[in-house]
């Protein structure tokens, strides 16, 4: 299965925009607490959230590379998990995130290894800092607003930089729905203002009072062609134990 074909149909329409309204003078401060809203309708903080993901990557020339994972929240104590279960090569593999350290388990040596948030995920345009819950309201302050239409979304363009060192990207822009302040689009910038990276994210679902994307495209703005596709499925609010989020965990399951 190639992925450019798998993307058609799926997230296109979030590929064309069209539109730009003036920018507007009001208090940034609106805005700011629009991406403490984000984070809110994102953050399962209040339950454990577990899905069966799959990351196809397309690089041209090459095969799709599709990795199946089980992934594992818990947003109120900031941990994630996420347990490779194919390709064969790779099976096994974890990532464990507790806090802001990311730790990879390799089980042919056994051993564990620091990575980070900014890292791509298995060689992919995906990001480890991808797969944890939003925190744009703590990482960024907004420095300009405009009012946007996307294809047929009434969005707000708010343009970001980070007020933490710790984070992927130093500036990023991101289109949030009006009508359901969630986000649709972005675009990851380096701190000398090239964009490195274009985000979709699409067919959101409800999970109680809390949302996640179905469907995230990740395109590589340095290397033409190349684009990761995430899909989400099967996500589960049921409580986990707390031994899912452990390296012990890690070691157990990967024998």
């Amino acid at each position: 299965m190639k992925l450019v074909n798998t993307m058609k149909g799926l997230l296109v329409v979030l590929l064309l925009s069209v539109g730009v309204m003036p920018a507007i003078g009001e208090d940034l401060s609106r805005f700011q607490a629009l991406l403490a809203k984000i984070d809110e309708q994102t953050d399962f903080r209040n339950h454990d959230l577990s899905a069966t993901v799959t990351v196809i990557s397309h690089k041209p020339g090459e095969d799709d590379n599709v990795i199946q994972c089980e992934y594992f929240r818990r947003d109120i104590s900031d941990k994630f998990v996420i347990l490779i279960k194919k390709p064969e090569a790779q099976k096994g593999q974890g990532y464990l995130k507790i806090g802001d350290n990311i730790t990879f388990y390799d089980p042919d040596s056994g051993q564990f290894s620091t990575v980070t948030g900014s890292s791509n995920f298995q060689n992919s345009d995906a990001k480890n800092s991808d797969f944890q819950d939003s925190t744009l309201a703590k990482d960024y302050k907004v420095v300009s607003a405009e009012s946007y239409k996307l294809v047929d979304k009434d969005t707000w363009k708010l343009t970001l930089e980070a007020v933490r060192n710790t984070v992927t990207y130093p500036k990023r822009i991101v289109w949030v729905e009006k009508s359901t302040n969630l986000v649709l689009k972005s675009e990851d910038f380096s701190l000398s203002g090239r964009v490195l990276r274009t985000s979709l994210y699409g067919r959101y679902i409800q999970i109680q009072d809390r949302f996640i994307p179905q469907i995230m495209r990740f395109e590589d703005n340095l290397k033409k062609g190349q684009v990761t596709m995430l899909f989400i499925q099967n996500p589960s609010l049921a409580k986990l134990p707390d031994t899912v989020f452990t390296r012990a965990f890690l070691e157990k399951v990967s024998q």
